[in-house]
């Protein structure tokens, strides 16, 4: 068996009948997930305690299956191969390569092969979109002062 730290829980593309279960699931959890309570759950005759993180995180998988799509869960510490961590970002595993090359992402070498850690490319995503926003911001403000908007 594996140990705690070794997650790599695989859901495939669900089924329609999965999918309608998993909305229906979805939609019951969100009247119970809401401050740093822990969540009471019945499984058979075991009443077990849930912390709200965990349900945010089970609610989180139960939409994404509710719109037909797999999940695939890896802990942060987790080191991806240049083609799975170009995968998780979208991106080419030669544009990829090139942000190693560039130090905006950290990696290290095992042989001749590049290993990215997960909590690092998602640092990266994070620092990408918070870009993103701020330049939307400033074109908005941009056309909102020549009254384009």
């Amino acid at each position: 068996m594996a140990g705690k730290t070794e997650i790599a829980a695989v859901c495939g593309i669900p089924t329609d009948r999965d999918a309608a279960l998993a909305d229906r699931a979805g939609r019951t959890l969100d009247g119970l997930i809401g401050g740093p309570k822990p969540v009471s759950a019945r499984f058979g005759a075991e009443t077990v305690d849930i912390p709200t993180p965990a349900m945010r995180l089970l609610r989180e998988i139960l939409d994404q299956m509710a719109h037909g799509r797999g999940v695939v869960l890896t802990p942060l510490h987790a080191e991806l191969t240049t083609r799975q961590a170009a995968e998780l970002l979208q991106v080419s595993r030669t544009h990829l390569v090139q942000l190693l090359d560039e130090g905006r992402i950290s990696y290290r070498r095992v042989g001749s092969h590049r290993r990215v850690r997960v909590e690092d490319i998602i640092a990266y995503r994070r620092k990408t979109e918070s870009r993103r926003r701020e330049a939307l911001d400033e074109l908005t403000a941009h056309d909102q002062e020549l009254g384009l908007q």
